[in-house]
């Protein structure tokens, strides 16, 4: 375990653009596993992440309204070096700053299901996984599993190759990084329920990372199309598993997870649909969504469990 705290912390504001929805969005990320990797409290959250080979210890506080939230971050160099312009970055990237839902909102306006579904979900947006490796291993965990065995899972792999830090008098897990693999076997999954398939993914693009074959920098600066490609070649990772990595580890927009369940029993529900609708009426109806496919989506998921 990992205890540290420094004397003078680095703060500064978020410049993000209402409406934003704070409570919900801080609610929404540390879902699961449990609060494990991020706590909240009210309008606070506090975690630590991993940000250009550092691990920086954050807290973010909300305060104002979901028209116009205030938004800052107070943050602390725990390992390592990370420098204030990458962890600014990060935070930006995390809370999807760039991103004005006022754009979304008048773009599906004419529709009567996200009509209700904006007065329901004001001002909620999804927040990105802390690191390109926890989204990629989330989704390859996830892959054709029930919601609650996946939790399961991905808290057994947290508690099982993670570290704890405190940090301002908190116990927070680290998810675990590529490094903390490197000498594991798809065997030392398998005690966790995880296929022998999952196990070997995980590892595999563990190593990728590690060894620089796969670079995270490079695919961020890939178009939609591309990127998708780029995924798809990694092993293990479908469509629908780069979809969501598109969406939760690089913030993109317009993709389709038209593969998901979920999404489609959320169609069927709302839209008042006979039968589940199959992947290709999933994409067509997806259409009128462009450029804000990943964004409908996200609604749609949450629309469905409320």
């Amino acid at each position: 375990m990992l205890s540290m705290s420094q004397p003078h912390p680095h703060q500064f504001e978020l410049d993000i653009n209402g409406p934003f929805d704070f409570q919900r969005a801080f609610k929404d990320v540390t879902r699961a596993p449990f609060q494990l990797t991020e706590r909240v409290n009210v309008n606070r959250m506090t975690g630590v992440f991993p940000i250009q080979g550092g691990i920086v210890g954050a807290s973010i506080s909300a305060s104002g309204t979901i028209a116009k939230p205030h938004v800052s971050v107070q943050w602390e160099l725990l390992e390592n070096e990370s420098d204030p312009a990458s962890v600014q970055s990060y935070f930006h990237d995390l809370f999807q700053t760039r991103v004005d839902l006022r754009d979304f909102y008048a773009h599906v306006a004419d529709e009567p299901v996200f009509q209700k579904l904006i007065h329901q979900f004001h001002g909620f947006t999804f927040l990105r996984k802390h690191s390109f490796f926890e989204a990629m291993t989330t989704a390859i965990i996830d892959q054709q599993l029930n919601v609650a065995f996946a939790t399961t899972l991905r808290e057994r792999f947290i508690r099982s190759f993670g570290r704890i830090i405190t940090w301002q008098g908190e116990e927070h897990w680290l998810f675990p990084q590529p490094e903390d693999l490197i000498d594991l076997t798809p065997a030392d999954l398998r005690p966790l329920q995880f296929s022998q398939r999952k196990a070997e993914y995980i590892l595999d693009f563990a190593r990728g990372l590690r060894e620089g074959t796969i670079q995270p920098s490079k695919l961020s600066q890939l178009d939609d199309d591309s990127l998708l490609d780029a995924l798809t070649k990694i092993r293990g990772v479908g469509r629908w598993t780069a979809e969501y990595v598109g969406m939760m580890a690089f913030g993109r927009l317009d993709y389709l997870p038209a593969a998901d369940i979920g999404l489609q029993r959320a169609i069927q529900q709302l839209f008042q649909l006979p039968e589940r609708p199959t992947e290709a009426q999933v994409r067509a109806r997806g259409e009128a969504w462009k450029p804000y496919r990943g964004l409908a989506t996200f609604y749609l998921w949450h629309a469905s469990e409320s």
